[in-house]
C-alpha cells in the first residue's frame, strides 16, 4: 500500500490512454466522411463502438477477478487497440474503419474494469474519494492533450494524418503501463466497487454501464416488481437513464457530420468537440458535483430541461443557419448541453447507487447496463438514418424529445410519491 499522501504513479497511464480514446471517438466520423461515407455509416461505426463494452467488461472483469493481473491485461487491451490502428491505417475504406472502430472499442473497454480496481488496490479506503477526483482530472487532461495536437495536425493536413497522433499516444500508453502499472500484492474483486459510493462513481463515470456478470433472463424480473416502493424505483431509474443516453447519442452522432455538411473545416469541428469536453468538466466542480451526488430529482430534471433547450436550439439553428455561422453558434449550444451533462450523469448514477438492492446487485447492474448500452447503440444507429432521410434539424428535435421524456419520467415519479428517492 502506498502512502496516503502520495498519488499512485499508475495515474500517469491514464493520460495517453484517454488521449488515444478521445481522438478515436472524434476522428472516426470525420475520417468516414473524408473517405466519401455518409452519416448512416458514421452511425454504424459509433453504434458498434457503444455496444461492444457490455461484452468486453464481462470478459475482462471476470479475468481480473480470477487472475489478479493488472499490467498484463492493460497490455492486452493496448495490443488490441494497436491492431485496430493498423487496420484503420492500411485498409483505407469505410468497412475497414468500422471494423477498426469496433476493435478500438474492444481494446479500450477491456481496460476499464482494471482501472477501477487499481484505485481500490493502491489507495487506502479513506482516500478513495480523492482518488476519484484524481482519476477524473487525469481523464480530462488526457482528453485535452489528445485533442490539441489532433486539431493542429488537421489544420494543414488531411484528417488521415490524425491517425499518427493516435499511434503516438498508444506508444506512450504502452510505456507508461510498463513503468507505472504494477500488479497489487492483494487483488480486489469488482464487487468492492458497489460497496462504496466513491468507487461506484469512479467506475460508472468511465462508461455509463457496469456489469459484474452476464445478465440472465430471470434478472429482468425486477422490471415487473412495480408494486413495492423499493422495486418500483429501479425501473424508473433505468427508463430515465435509457432515455437520456439514447438522446445523447442521437444528438452527438450526427453533430459532427452536420458541421461538415455546412462546410466547416475538420479542425474547427474538432475544436468544438474539445470545447464541450471542457464545459462538461465544469459539472465536476465540488459544489455542482456534491449537489448531483445528493440524487436530488428536481435538480436532475432541471438539468435535463437545459439539455432540452440546447437540443431544440440546435434544431432551429440547423433549419435556418448555414455555413460557417453554424460553427460559431455551436459554442452557445454546447455550453447548454455541456453544463448539464455531468450533473445529470452523476445524478442518475447516484440514484442508481442509492437504490441498489442489498442482494442481487450483480443482476440489477446487469439489467441496467443492458438497457443503457442498448440505448447508446440505438441512439447512434437511429441518428444516422434519421439525419440521412429526414435531415439534421429533425434529428436534434427527436433528441430533445427523448431528453424531455427522461425529465417527465423522473418528474412524474417524484410528484406521485411526493418525495425524493
Amino acid at each position: 500500500m502506498q502512502k496516503a499522501s502520495k498519488r499512485p504513479s499508475w495515474f500517469n497511464f491514464l493520460i495517453p490512454y484517454y488521449a488515444s480514446q478521445e481522438i478515436v471517438v472524434n476522428i472516426v466520423p470525420l475520417y468516414i466522411l473524408y473517405l466519401g461515407g455518409n452519416v448512416i455509416e458514421v452511425g454504424y461505426a459509433l453504434a458498434l463502438y457503444n455496444i461492444i463494452p457490455i461484452f468486453t467488461s464481462i470478459v475482462s472483469g471476470r479475468l481480473a477477478d480470477v487472475t489478479g493481473m493488472r499490467r498484463n491485461m492493460i497490455t492486452a487491451s493496448l495490443i488490441i487497440a494497436l491492431v485496430a490502428f493498423f487496420i484503420m491505417y492500411f485498409v483505407k475504406n469505410i468497412l475497414g474503419v468500422i471494423v477498426a472502430t469496433t476493435l478500438f472499442s474492444f481494446g479500450f473497454s477491456f481496460a476499464i474494469p482494471i482501472i477501477g480496481l487499481l484505485l481500490t488496490e493502491t489507495l487506502p479506503k479513506n482516500m478513495w474519494g480523492q482518488g476519484n477526483s484524481w482519476s477524473f482530472m487525469f481523464m480530462l487532461i488526457g482528453y485535452i492533450v489528445g485533442m490539441i495536437p489532433t486539431i493542429l495536425v488537421s489544420i494543414k493536413l488531411p484528417i488521415f494524418y490524425g491517425l499518427y497522433v493516435i499511434f503516438a499516444y498508444l506508444m506512450l500508453a504502452f510505456l507508461f503501463n510498463y513503468f507505472y502499472v504494477k500488479d497489487p500484492p492483494v487483488a480486489f474483486e469488482r464487487r468492492s466497487e458497489v460497496r462504496n459510493f466513491n468507487l461506484f462513481l469512479h467506475r460508472i463515470l468511465k462508461w455509463p454501464a457496469m456489469t459484474l456478470r452476464a445478465p440472465r433472463l430471470s434478472d429482468f424480473k425486477i422490471l415487473k416488481g412495480i408494486k413495492s416502493s423499493v422495486s418500483f424505483q429501479l425501473p424508473i431509474i433505468i427508463a430515465a437513464s435509457s432515455m437520456f443516453f439514447l438522446a445523447t447519442n442521437l444528438f452527438f452522432t450526427s453533430y459532427s457530420p452536420y458541421l461538415v455538411y455546412n462546410k466547416v473545416p475538420y479542425w474547427m469541428v474538432l475544436t468544438a468537440s474539445t470545447y464541450i469536453l471542457i464545459v462538461n468538466s465544469i459539472g465536476m466542480l465540488p459544489k455542482i458535483r456534491q449537489k448531483a451526488q445528493q440524487a436530488d430529482v428536481a435538480f436532475i430534471v432541471d438539468m435535463l430541461l437545459i439539455r432540452v433547450i440546447g437540443a431544440i436550439s440546435a434544431s432551429i439553428v440547423a433549419s435556418y443557419v448555414y455555413g460557417i455561422d453554424s460553427f460559431y453558434i455551436t459554442f452557445l449550444i454546447f455550453t447548454m448541453l455541456g453544463l448539464a451533462y455531468t450533473p445529470i450523469y452523476v445524478g442518475l448514477s447516484s440514484l442508481l447507487y442509492y437504490n441498489l438492492p442489498s442482494i442481487n446487485q450483480g443482476a440489477t447492474l446487469g439489467v441496467y447496463s443492458s438497457f443503457v448500452n442498448l440505448s447508446l447503440f440505438l441512439g447512434s444507429l437511429f441518428s444516422g438514418y434519421i439525419s440521412y432521410y429526414e435531415g439534421y434539424s429533425f434529428t436534434f428535435f427527436v433528441a430533445a424529445l427523448f431528453f424531455m421524456f427522461s425529465a417527465i419520467i423522473l418528474e412524474w415519479f417524484y410528484k406521485v410519491h411526493e418525495r425524493e428517492f
